[in-house]
């Protein structure tokens, strides 16, 4: 973690009030992870007096160019659309903990409601980077205004399936909605000759679940439908949480959630979480 000084490389609309900006972090030799954050001073001075937590939307070739993806949701959004090129911005980051990538794992389902797709582009980016890896990205939004990185996703190489709310694009629904189907394309329990092995070996069923990993980013309502999903089919899912923040480190205790082993902290414990050490029953 370290605070610098970022100039804005770009600063642009591609959607109603959702932006994409690109900075130069300079030479600080930095490692970032997918699913890592920058907590940014959007104003100066003390207005506004917190940071905004921004998730890291892409990573350049150079890991000091770094792309964020933001909507405008308040003051610090609203002053941070308006900064122009060659300007610079105070951040502090990388922060918090990433996704992980279990070692021989090569099929993944990424799953982004609306701004979901802010930090798994990242991760999506960084599966692609190695060979026979097959990529399935759900992105649902509202309409089909809001479906935002289907051509990037495609450029790497990754299957995208659209869903709408309001059926305006791809198939009409939630993310959700789709998922089981997807999943069972990887399901071992519906093959025949994984059930003669099970009985045969006395394995439990669990170890015949799906073959892929599952990672998502969105509505709070999405990641417990996708927890119950996951659960069902004894699959490992992690996931990106949204919360405001203050401090961004962990001192503060302002974006805690509830966990089966107590109280974490999504800035400093997370923002990733494996969804099964959620406390889901207590929301």
């Amino acid at each position: 973690m370290k605070q610098v000084k970022a100039e804005i490389l770009l600063n642009k609309e591609i959607a109603d009030s959702h932006f994409k900006m690109v900075l130069d972090l300079g030479k600080l030799n930095l490692f970032i992870k997918p699913g890592q954050f920058l907590h940014i001073k959007a104003g100066s001075a003390y207005d506004p007096l917190l940071r905004r937590p921004i998730s890291i939307h892409r990573i350049g070739s150079n890991p000091n160019i770094v792309e964020l993806l933001y909507k405008i949701e308040g003051k610090g959004t609203q002053l941070m659309s308006r900064r122009s090129k060659g300007t610079y911005l105070d951040i502090i980051g990388p922060l918090g903990n990433g996704f992980k990538v279990p070692k021989g794992q090569s099929n993944f389902i990424l799953v982004a409601g609306g701004m979901g797709i802010a930090p798994l582009m990242a991760l999506a980016d960084n599966l692609a980077r190695f060979r026979k890896r097959i990529i399935t990205v759900i992105l649902g939004a509202r309409t089909k205004d809001f479906i935002i990185c289907k051509k990037e996703l495609r450029d790497i190489g990754a299957k995208v399936i659209v869903v709408t709310e309001d059926g305006s694009e791809g198939e009409k629904g939630l993310a959700t909605d789709v998922l089981e189907s997807i999943i069972e394309q990887f399901d071992l329990r519906k093959s025949a000759t994984a059930l003669k092995k099970k009985h045969a070996k006395g394995i439990t069923i669990a170890e015949y679940g799906p073959e892929v990993g599952l990672y998502a980013c969105g509505p709070l309502g999405m990641l417990k439908a996708i927890a119950v999903i996951a659960k069902y089919y004894t699959m490992q899912a992690q996931a990106s949480f949204e919360e405001r923040m203050g401090c961004g480190v962990g001192a503060c205790l302002g974006c805690v959630i509830q966990t089966k082993a107590g109280y974490k902290r999504v800035c400093k414990d997370g923002p990733v979480f494996d969804l099964e050490e959620i406390a889901w029953e207590r929301d």
